[in-house]
């Protein structure tokens, strides 16, 4: 079996078994208004989400995985703001994808099952890691998002 299938059913695992893990009662599965934290907690919930949810295919560095998953690190995906990225998790991808100039060519699973706080918190902390241009995205905003708005 080559290296790139045995790197992507290795990540695909990883992605399934991470599903089946349960979070701690008043830690992330506690939906709390973004309104009243600040950007750096926020962020800081964000990255534990991201851990538990995007590190096993996009990595915990976010440069993501060479021919499989595309980089949110310094990605010209998120120039644009956060409304892809938001629209991505709630809907998932399946296609080809150009991102920093390399295609990539897999599935992406939606995310749907995380609450609006959640996607909030995870957007906010991708848009202000690894040189990304900063910005911040509200539960409000996903919401709207997520009903089409």
């Amino acid at each position: 079996m080559s290296q790139f299938r045995i790197s992507v059913m290795t990540a695909l695992l990883v992605v399934v078994l991470a599903g089946c893990t349960q979070e701690e009662p008043g830690e992330m599965a506690q939906a709390v208004d973004a309104g009243t934290r600040t950007l750096e907690q926020r962020v800081a919930r964000g990255e534990k989400l991201y851990a538990a949810h995007c590190a096993a295919c996009h990595q915990a560095s976010g440069h993501g995985l060479a021919g499989a998953f595309p980089p949110l690190a310094g990605a010209d995906y998120l120039q644009a703001g956060p409304a892809a990225v938001v629209n991505v998790i709630l809907n998932g991808l399946s296609g080809p994808i150009v991102v920093n100039g390399k295609e990539y060519n897999s599935v992406m699973p939606n995310l749907s099952y995380l609450n609006d706080s959640d996607v909030a918190d995870v957007v906010t902390f991708v848009m202000n890691s690894w040189g990304n241009p900063g910005g911040e995205v509200s539960p409000a905003e996903v919401s709207a998002a997520r009903k089409g708005n």
